[in-house]
C-alpha cells in the first residue's frame, strides 16, 4: 500500500517540480529575475524543500479507527472527496484522501454543517462548542474559519496543539507565519498550511483585463512589477484613465466602464497586505501589542478615501459576500467579462469566474506603498480553513498523525495541482501570469491583528473608514485603541489560564 501512496506522490512531484523549473527558468531569462529570486529566497525559504518527507514513523497502524472531521459544507470538496470526478483539483483532493488511509490504516470521516455565511457562523461555533462541552466525541478534528477560531478558544474548547504526538510544525507544509503569531505562552490552538487548500484559494491578488490595458496604450503592469515600480500611484493613475459613461447618464452606475473595483468590501485589507501595514508587533513578552496607530496607516486611510470617493472610476462594493446580497458583486463579475474594468480585486479562487471571458486577462500582486517598499506583499483573506483538536478528544495520536499525513500529502501533491496546474495553466492566459502567482505567493504574510480580527477589532475599523469616507484615522484610532488593549489582555489570560 505504502508503495502506492509513493507512487502518486512522485508523480505529482514530477509535474511540479517541472512546471516549477519551467518557472525558475522563465523568471531567470526575465528581467525581473533577480528581483523574483530574491523575493522567494526571502519570503518563502521552503521553496527548497518543496517535496521533503515527513518524519511519521514507517509502521504508523491504527487498525482502521474511524477519525471524523468537522468541515464546512460550502468548504469540504477541499479535504474531503469519496470519488474521483475527473477535475483535476477534484481527483488530487481524492488521491490524498486515499494515500493517506493506507498510509495509516485509518478511516476518514466527515460531519458538514454550514459555517461560512454571517447567518451560518454563530450556529457552527455554537455547535461545536455544545457539543464539546456536552462531553461527546462526536468529531475529533475541527475545520473552522480562521476568523472564528478565536471563539472556540476562548470557549476551551480546542488542545494545546503544541503537547500532540506526530504534529511537526516546522515542516514547510505549515503556514509559519501563522504558527508564529499563533503561538502564545506556549500554546498553539490551531493550525494551517497545506492541509487547508483555502489558504492558497483565499489569497489576495488583482486582475486586470489586457485588451483594455492595450486598447488605452498603457504600460504593461508585468513591467513595472518587474522594475519595483508597481505602486498606488501607478495603479490609480491606470485606472482613473479607463473610466466611460457608457449609458450617457452622466453618473457613475453598474452600466459604465470602470477602471477599478474593490470587488467585496472585505477586499479593502488587501492595502493592509500590500502596503505592508502592521496591525500588531510581538512586544518583549513575545505578546501582540497594537501599533495600528502608525503614521503610515493614517497616510494609508487618508489616500484610500481619496481614491475610492474623489474619483468616478474607482468603484468600492460596500457589500460582503458572506452576506445575503450579492446582486454587486454579480454586476462586478459581469462588468469584468465583459470587458467594461481595468483592474478588479480578487482571491486565487475568483478565477474560476473568468475562465470562459472572451478577453484576455492577467493576476497582479497589491501594488506597493512607494518604491522604496522592499517587496510585494500580500494576505490570505482570514476565512481560510483552520484545524483544531477538541479537547473530548482521549486519544490523540491517530488526530495528530492525520493532521501532519494530510498536510504532508497535500503539500507534495494537491497543493502544486491546484497552484502549477489549475491556477497557472488552467485558469491562466498568458506565461507572465505563471510569474506573477510566484510573486504573489512568495509575499504572502500573516499578522496577529489581522488574523484575530475577533479579538483585536482594529482592520474593520481600517475598512469601516475607507467605506464612509473618514480619512482621519488618528481620531478614530484613538477612540478604538483602548478597547482593542483590553481584549488583547483578556484573550492572553483566558489562554494562560487554559
Amino acid at each position: 500500500m505504502k508503495n502506492k501512496r509513493r507512487f502518486w506522490s512522485f508523480t505529482f512531484a514530477v509535474i511540479a517540480v517541472g512546471s516549477l523549473l519551467i518557472s525558475c527558468r522563465d523568471m531567470t531569462e526575465s528581467k525581473s529575475g533577480s528581483i523574483v529570486t530574491e523575493q522567494s529566497n526571502e519570503e518563502n525559504p521552503a521553496e527548497e524543500t518543496l517535496f521533503a518527507e515527513d518524519s511519521l514513523p514507517d509502521d504508523l497502524d491504527f487498525g482502521g479507527q474511524t477519525i471524523t472531521v468537522l468541515y464546512r459544507e460550502e468548504e469540504a470538496d477541499e479535504f474531503f472527496m469519496e470519488a474521483q470526478t475527473g477535475d483535476v483539483v477534484d481527483d488530487a483532493v481524492y488521491r490524498s484522501n486515499h494515500n493517506v488511509r493506507e498510509r495509516l490504516n485509518i478511516e476518514l470521516a466527515v460531519v458538514k454543517k454550514r459555517g461560512n455565511a454571517e447567518d451560518d457562523r454563530t450556529a457552527f461555533i455554537n455547535y461545536v462548542v455544545d457539543t464539546v462541552k456536552a462531553g461527546d466525541d462526536a468529531f475529533q478534528l475541527v475545520a473552522c474559519l480562521t476568523y472564528n477560531m478565536p471563539s472556540l478558544i476562548q470557549n476551551g474548547v480546542l488542545l494545546n496543539l503544541l503537547d500532540v504526538q506526530y504534529l511537526d510544525f516546522g515542516k514547510p507544509w505549515w503556514a509559519q507565519g501563522l504558527i508564529e503569531y499563533g503561538t502564545l505562552g506556549g500554546k498553539l490552538f490551531f493550525a494551517s498550511g497545506d492541509i487547508s487548500l483555502s489558504l492558497l484559494k483565499k489569497t489576495f491578488c488583482l486582475y486586470f483585463n489586457i485588451d483594455l490595458l492595450n486598447d488605452y496604450g498603457l504600460e504593461s503592469p508585468y513591467e513595472k512589477v518587474h522594475a519595483g515600480t508597481w505602486t498606488k500611484e501607478v495603479l490609480s493613475k491606470m485606472a482613473v484613465s479607463a473610466y466611460k459613461d457608457l449609458n450617457g447618464s452622466s453618473t457613475a452606475d453598474l452600466d459604465d466602464q470602470y477602471g477599478f473595483a474593490l470587488y467585496d468590501r472585505n477586499h479593502c485589507n488587501i492595502f493592509i497586505g500590500g502596503f505592508d501595514l502592521q496591525v500588531t508587533e510581538k512586544d518583549e513578552n513575545g505578546y501582540p501589542a497594537v501599533v495600528f496607530g502608525s503614521e503610515k496607516v493614517a497616510d494609508a486611510v487618508t489616500w484610500l478615501c481619496a481614491l475610492f470617493h474623489n474619483n468616478n472610476g474607482i468603484y468600492y462594493n460596500k457589500n460582503s459576500d458572506a452576506g445575503t446580497d450579492l446582486s454587486v458583486h454579480e454586476s462586478l463579475r459581469k462588468m469584468f467579462n465583459e470587458g467594461r474594468l481595468l483592474f478588479i480585486s480578487a482571491e486565487f479562487s475568483n478565477a474560476v469566474f473568468f475562465r470562459d471571458m472572451k478577453y484576455e486577462f492577467g493576476v497582479l500582486p497589491p501594488p506597493k506603498w512607494d518604491e522604496s517598499q522592499k517587496g510585494y506583499y500580500t494576505l490570505a483573506r482570514n476565512i481560510y480553513s483552520s484545524f483544531g483538536i477538541p479537547v473530548t478528544v482521549q486519544n490523540t495520536d491517530p488526530v495528530g498523525a492525520v493532521m501532519e499525513a494530510i498536510a504532508s500529502e497535500n503539500h507534495r501533491t494537491l497543493s502544486p495541482v491546484y497552484f502549477e496546474t489549475a491556477l497557472k495553466v488552467k485558469y491562466s492566459r498568458d506565461a507572465e501570469s505563471a510569474q506573477m502567482f510566484d510573486i504573489i505567493k512568495g509575499g504572502v504574510k500573516f499578522n496577529f491583528g489581522y488574523t484575530y480580527h475577533l479579538i483585536v477589532g482594529l482592520t474593520d475599523h481600517f475598512v469601516g473608514s475607507v467605506r464612509d469616507n473618514k480619512p482621519n484615522w488618528v481620531s478614530t484610532y484613538a477612540s478604538i485603541e483602548p478597547a482593542a488593549v483590553s481584549s488583547i489582555g483578556k484573550f492572553i489570560e483566558s489562554i494562560e489560564n487554559a
